[in-house]
């Protein structure tokens, strides 16, 4: 099956199977045979953290912030533009993290004590710029390795929110004519960055031909070994032919993670112009 094919039928599945396309990543530890694979498996990559609107952050429209603040910087990660939308987008997600993140440590929250105000040297503001930084940088990984495979063509903000425009007009379309929509009728940008990358990570490990996801017995009896497998009704370890399915798809799962996150580490940010990317997010956070 041709890969943008093999990807089609991912977005298909992930739609059909989705209730939540964050969660998706559970599939792994209950696929199949009902096996439960180690907790802990992490969101797909660049999936946003807290999705949805969060309060706080100002509107894009400036009207909270000084002219100078307003100025968004040019923001590249190699070839790809980051549009304002789409940094406030990530600032938005992230922003409950940062007040988490400085009330766990510091004993502060930053939405009341200042988020230009520094703590052990560490300013809300700017852990919050370059937090959203790194979860773009992820996003993207995660894009570029599609665009690699032919799944999409590009990793651009413009063309997410293309394919999500067509996917909503398509339901909404197919839902006029009496037509059934299986699992979300409509997205929003978040949902759908969920449901995509989701599709993304499924289409690739789901490939065995896929750098990475060819897995030898040794390989798979190893890990095996080095954790836990229950299944309804063994007592003690499941045997590793009942579980097998599902140690080659948490196997397939981490690599692929791991594959994102050499490819966002290699998005070199470390000459962005970070003190006017920290102007504009003080001026969105009033």
């Amino acid at each position: 099956m041709p890969r943008r094919h093999r990807f089609a039928a991912a977005i298909a599945a992930v739609a059909v199977a989705a209730v939540l396309l964050v969660t998706l990543t559970v599939a792994v530890v209950t696929h199949g045979d009902g096996a439960f694979a180690p907790a802990g498996t992490p969101a797909p990559a660049g999936t946003p953290a807290g999705a949805g609107a969060s309060a706080g952050i100002g509107s894009d429209t400036g009207s909270n912030a000084s002219e100078d603040s307003d100025m968004f910087p040019t923001i590249v990660f190699g070839d790809t533009v980051i549009e304002r939308k789409e940094y406030v987008a990530a600032l938005k997600a992230q922003h409950g993290a940062a007040r988490l993140y400085f009330r766990q440590t510091y004993g502060v929250d930053p939405a009341e004590d200042g988020w230009d105000k520094a703590h052990d040297g560490e300013v809300p503001c700017r852990w919050l710029a370059s937090r959203a930084i790194d979860e773009l940088r992820r996003r993207h990984a995660a894009y570029l390795i599609g665009v690699d495979l032919g799944q999409v063509a590009d990793d651009s903000y413009a063309s997410i929110v293309a394919r999500m425009e067509a996917v909503n007009s398509g339901n909404a379309e197919l839902k006029s004519d009496g037509g059934i929509v299986y699992g979300r009728t409509g997205f929003d940008i978040d949902s759908y960055l969920s449901y995509e990358l989701s599709a993304l990570k499924n289409a690739y490990t789901g490939d065995e031909s896929n750098p990475g996801m060819s897995l030898s017995d040794d390989e798979v009896r190893r890990y095996y070994d080095e954790h836990d497998w229950t299944k309804d009704g063994v007592d003690g370890k499941a045997p590793l032919d009942e579980v097998r399915g599902n140690v080659k798809a948490q196997m397939r799962s981490e690599r692929y993670d791991e594959l994102v996150s050499q490819r966002a580490e290699a998005i070199d940010v470390t000459d962005l112009p970070w003190d006017a990317l920290y102007r504009f997010t003080a001026g969105r956070l009033g």
